[in-house]
């Protein structure tokens, strides 16, 4: 609006914007076993004053099955029916032409799911209840629960990958959705290590097991992510259930086998292949850069190993060198350097360009270990080139909503395997845990002697890792037992058969969704007719099905309007492409992490999200090409540090901004400017050491700077900044060190120390 000659001013037409439709997520689960069971509620309300159609897309966990669906409109409750999509897709039509309320859930393809609710009236409140079950494995010895909460923006076209207009998830920093979410630890596994990596959590005892709850101001942001480390090796385990459904196959069986590590090769010729495209900014690129970290560090001299990154375009960073200490002296600042600046996911041309590298040993050279958030809609075409390529695929999914589904896909069409290190998780670790399988001598064409005949039975992976859970199930005619299954694989060498694991013995349950559970499994392997007929008998949503129910109205409460479509936006993923970060320094396996020191660095709360405002791009186009601004996490919240003089106080709080800039995902290449724009006497203190030498502008100095602070503090030395500061202080020289450590004992007085006693 014109308010004078040559001004203008900006008025909303509302005081308060509108409150979302979605009002917040409650879940309850419960691990027991080898299963997972998990029932989410979600809470709409109508605050508009018109009938809307509202549609969400939300995500389930990888491999979960639907085991019911049921709505409460202001209090009716309604459970809900599996049928064929096209005759549901006309119930649901013919129930918003009539002023019901029909309301139907589809699922739309990589663990995603859309729900349609149909004539929403003004005031209406209306609950949705998802209940699920997944089958849980172990890990190279521990069990990672996973709960996806958000889909980030993803690159590509997502009409090419199946959805339609109104389901593809639009990702906005203006909502928040609360969780609230609970789980029960049951049984044996109640007595394990357990942590949560995302999320602050309490502790309290229940019958039959332990119950985690998350602590209030949890949201939709990122996944929920819980991991339990049992006190002793888990022995392989048959479950024994009854099928309702089948005649010819009433009984159903699972093994779980835990087979042994087998030998390792001699050699490994590893293609390195990370992410550099825009939503990778942030924690994900940090955390890219520690795995490749711990990738170098486990190699060895006889090994082979190139290093890529991709975005809208492939840059072959390192050609195919042998392992040496040279070569990881020269790949290390390379990897420190490396940034989230490529634009757009084009994933499946990187994938090519990698499969193309020349090499001298063609069977060597089969191994692929893939760092990325995975954010893209199209993966049919992708997953095939990978399976046709001959190449093993490894996939490392970072940052706080990775998409779990299609990377799990393509390691398993390829025999690789997939990891998943959210910030807060040991991303290192998990570099490690893959060169472990990696290495391994391959379990080739395993098979299962269950001791019986079976009427069918699911297919097992192509390769078999030690100390991951290989889950298997199948189905047996009436009177026919399993009797102490076993997981077999053929000698090469010697052309006999090998016990990889046999089952410890059998327990049987009189009523549960393992039925239905092998029937989702045997759904992927079925032809058209068979698998619909699977997913209607047993009741589970699919490609083919979806589930549905009608609130019917009376005729005085029908909704007569024209319903205005609402698509319920989600929280933009924790750190998604710099906008904001996730701080945990237990990716970088400290100790600890900064939660004691949050509050004396600006930060409001153990989250340190960055704020939003001053962090959002320019330009948040699809083709994931961002202006995203160099500023680090703790520029944006550095001004609220207390001031201090130029004393060893002053020193300390520079040695903490550095190893704070760095735990939250910041570049190093950053730490220059940083330390010079330190407000008040820590950035005196910094200017007043001569940061206008050459010397200082050095970024790894600065690393050394910090480190030697924190070592000369009287004895005080910061264990949290001293891991911090591990990975980047690892591959610099000692000469190097002893030299800047002479450096700076002569650019700082000693009486700058004499204070604290040093």
């Amino acid at each position: 609006m014109n308010d004078e000659p040559g001004g203008f001013s900006l008025r909303c037409r509302h005081d308060y914007p509108e409150r979302p439709i979605l009002t917040g997520v409650t879940a309850k689960g419960r691990v027991d076993g080898a299963l997972f069971d998990l029932v989410v509620r979600q809470t709409y309300r109508n605050t508009t004053a018109n009938v809307l159609e509202v549609v969400y897309t939300f995500p389930l966990p990888h491999g979960a099955v639907l085991l019911g669906f049921a709505t409460e409109l202001n209090g009716e409750r309604k459970d809900a029916v599996v049928i064929e999509k096209i005759a549901a897709e006309q119930r649901y039509e013919d129930g918003m032409a009539d002023g019901d309320a029909p309301v139907m859930l589809e699922a739309v393809g990589n663990g995603l799911h859309t729900a349609n609710i149909g004539n929403l009236k003004p005031d209406d409140e209306i609950v949705l209840e998802v209940r699920i079950a997944q089958l849980l494995m172990f890990e190279q010895g521990r069990l990672r629960l996973a709960i996806p909460t958000t889909v980030a923006p993803r690159y590509g076209n997502a009409a090419q990958a199946g959805l339609q207009p109104q389901q593809v998830p639009q990702a906005s920093v203006q909502v928040e959705y609360p969780l609230a979410l609970s789980v029960v630890v049951a049984g044996a596994l109640a007595d394990s290590a357990i942590e949560c990596a995302t999320h602050r959590i309490a502790f309290r005892p229940v019958d039959g097991g332990i119950q985690i709850d998350l602590l209030p101001g949890a949201t939709l942001d990122r996944d929920v992510v819980i991991l339990i480390q049992p006190g002793q090796a888990r022995s392989s385990l048959t479950i024994l259930a009854a099928d309702p459904v089948s005649t010819t196959a009433p009984g159903v069986a699972l093994s779980a086998f835990q087979p042994p590590v087998a030998m390792p090769r001699e050699r490994i010729a590893l293609k390195l292949l990370v992410d550099c495209s825009g939503s990778m900014g942030g924690d994900g690129i940090a955390s890219a850069r520690a795995a490749l970290h711990g990738v170098l560090g486990d190699l060895r001299d006889h090994d082979v190993v190139s290093l890529s990154r991709f975005g809208s375009s492939v840059e072959h960073v390192l050609a195919p060198n042998t392992a040496t200490r040279r070569t990881a002296q020269h790949l290390s600042p390379l990897i420190d350097r490396i940034q989230a600046n490529l634009g757009g996911t084009e994933m499946e041309g990187a994938l090519r360009s990698v499969f193309a590298l020349p090499t001298t040993d063609p069977e060597s050279w089969s191994d692929v270990l893939l760092i990325t958030d995975c954010q893209i809609w199209q993966s049919d075409e992708m997953i095939a080139a990978a399976r046709a390529s001959r190449h093993r695929v490894f996939a490392i999914g970072v940052g706080s909503a990775p998409s779990g589904s299609v990377l799990r896909s393509l390691a398993e069409a390829t025999g690789g395997a997939c990891e998943f290190a959210t910030p807060g998780e040991a991303v290192g670790a998990a570099a490690r845990r893959m060169l472990t399988r990696i290495r391994q001598q391959l379990w080739r064409d395993v098979r299962v002697d269950w001791g019986a005949t079976p009427v069918w039975q699911t297919p097992l992976p192509q390769h078999v890792f030690g100390e991951d859970t290989v889950i298997a199930m199948a189905g047996f005619a009436p009177g026919v037992t399993p009797r102490q299954p076993k997981l077999l694989a053929p000698d090469t060498a010697g052309g006999s058969v090998l016990l990889l694991a046999e089952s410890a013995g059998a327990s049987s349950v009189a009523d549960g969704p393992l039925p239905r559970l092998a029937a989702a499994r045997r759904m992927i392997t079925a032809d058209g007719p068979q698998a619909l007929a699977l997913a209607v008998d047993y009741q589970l949503i699919s490609s083919q099905t979806n589930c549905i129910l009608v609130h019917e109205r009376a005729e005085a409460e029908k909704a007569n309007e024209q319903a205005q479509l609402h698509t319920v936006s989600s929280m933009l993923a924790a750190g998604w492409g710099g906008m904001g970060s996730v701080v945990s320094l237990s990716c970088l396996e400290l100790p600890g992490t900064f939660a004691e020191r949050v509050p004396s660095l600006g930060y409001s709360s153990m989250d340190m999200r960055r704020e939003r405002q001053g962090s959002v791009p320019r330009s948040a186009r699809d083709d994931d090409r961002f202006d995203v601004p160099a500023v680090s996490a703790f520029r944006a919240s550095a001004f609220s540090m207390p001031q201090v003089g130029v004393t060893p106080e002053s020193l300390r709080t520079v040695a903490l901004a550095i190893a704070t800039h760095l735990a939250s995902g910041g570049e190093l290449l950053d730490l220059p400017d940083l330390c010079v724009n330190l407000p008040g006497e820590p950035g005196n203190a910094m200017r007043w050491l001569g940061m206008c030498h050459g010397t200082f502008k050095e970024p790894r100095t600065l690393v050394i700077l910090a480190h030697w602070i924190n070592t000369r503090d009287g004895g005080r030395m910061d264990p949290v900044i001293a891991a911090a500061l591990k990975p980047y202080l690892a591959p610099i020289e000692a000469s190097v060190i002893d030299e800047c450590v002479a450096l700076f004992k002569r650019h700082i007085p000693f009486a700058a120390w004499e204070s604290a006693g040093w």
